[in-house]
């Protein structure tokens, strides 16, 4: 005699759609996760640290005159002359072109065209005495009217390796009021400042 069995009840249409949806949010649950561990597990490296620091150089120049008058003379008659030396020292830390020229450059009667200067570079002597210097070369020979007022036209031009232990150049300077200077030029006055100036190169 055949058994009847008990028909199962099939899922509703609306059990089967939630089923769905829930099988759905796993799977992209799951596949997020699967991406989450890969980036996270993702393999790296980095070079060691490099400190990096910067600082400037300087420029530093000196002479040996302490400030006083190199020439200071009144009452010249023509053919008048004197000479004297200086030391420049530079202490700059950078490489520097040093250069000389006059500033402040002033005179009446026309006198500065009838003075006459030799700047000569070289080795030996001091703002003291000019006993020892050799000359090496001569850096300006012509009148004190014709003589640079800027960097740029300077003379005496030397380069420095930037040695803070001092790198020194002797210059000679003399000055000679011409024999054929005319009356006109009596009670004249004459003045200018020596300027050496180093710029880093």
């Amino acid at each position: 005699m055949a058994r009847l069995l008990p028909r199962s009840s099939r899922p509703s249409r609306r059990a089967r759609r939630l089923g769905l949806a829930v099988s759905g949010i796993g799977a992209l649950a799951l596949a997020a996760g699967l991406v989450w561990q890969s980036a996270y597990a993702a393999f790296f490296e980095t070079t060691p640290p490099y400190s990096l620091s910067w600082s400037t150089g300087t420029v530093a120049l000196a002479d040996d005159d302490a400030g006083a008058v190199m020439f200071s003379a009144s009452g010249l008659r023509p053919g008048a002359t004197q000479t004297r030396c200086i030391t420049v020292t530079s202490t700059g830390s950078a490489p520097s072109l040093i250069r000389l020229y006059g500033s402040g450059r002033t005179t009446t009667k026309s006198l500065s065209a009838y003075l006459t200067l030799v700047v000569s570079a070289g080795t030996g002597g001091s703002a003291g005495s000019c006993v020892g210097f050799v000359p090496s070369s001569t850096v300006y020979r012509g009148t004190l009217a014709a003589f640079p007022t800027t960097y740029a036209s300077g003379v005496g031009s030397w380069t420095t390796a930037g040695t803070t232990t001092g790198e020194t150049t002797n210059y000679q300077i003399t000055y000679s009021l011409a024999a054929s200077a005319p009356a006109t030029a009596q009670g004249g006055t004459a003045a200018v400042a020596f300027t050496w100036e180093a710029q880093n190169t």
